[in-house]
């Protein structure tokens, strides 16, 4: 019965030990699991900061696009950077109302969506429209706030005030629109 010594201490636990030295080494698997998947982990971490700094943004997938109230129809847009600090707007649209208008004011807010800065410009230039004529406006916004980069997403907002030009003592009319355009 002498034989039948069973320690009873370390059921459970099972213990490695380190043949040169003859100390026990206690997590050395732990260690092993956090350098093997702590690289993966990283590199994971690395892509997914690139892939967000690039086409994860919100900005990537907005299209440009120039959206009016019924009865103007925008035919073409672009904002170029002029001077450093400047921006130009160019717009052309035609009337689809259906009769000659007069448009008295057309008020421009750009919007930086970065900073959420904005800059007001209104020009008060009368014109008179006939139906399915062309017009042409061209907007300089000064003194941008930081300087304008190529590629960078702006929305403008505007206001064309116009009154119908056949009829005596018409009203003034309002429609508004925006665009959403990169600079270049």
């Amino acid at each position: 019965m002498d034989n039948c010594n069973v320690n009873f201490s370390n059921l459970g636990h099972k213990r490695t030990s380190d043949k040169r030295s003859g100390k026990t080494v206690k997590g050395q698997a732990a260690m092993e699991f956090l350098v093997t998947y702590g690289w993966a982990i990283l590199i994971i971490s690395v892509i997914m900061a690139i892939l967000y700094s690039s086409i994860f943004k919100p900005e990537f997938y907005v299209a440009e696009r120039c959206v009016i109230g019924p009865g103007i129809s925008c035919d073409s847009f672009y904002l170029n950077i002029t001077n450093g600090n400047q921006l130009n707007l160019t717009l052309k649209a035609h009337n689809t109302l259906g009769f000659k208008v007069n448009i008295s004011q057309i008020n421009f807010t750009l919007q930086d969506r970065e900073t959420g800065k904005k800059y007001v410009k209104i020009i008060s230039d009368s014109k008179i429209i006939d139906h399915q004529e062309q017009f042409n406006y061209s907007v300089l916004f000064t003194d941008i706030d930081p300087p304008p980069k190529p590629g960078v997403l702006y929305n403008i907002y505007f206001q064309i005030l116009f009154k119908n030009n056949v009829t005596a003592n018409p009203p003034m009319h309002v429609t508004a629109g925006i665009i959403e355009v990169r600079s270049s």
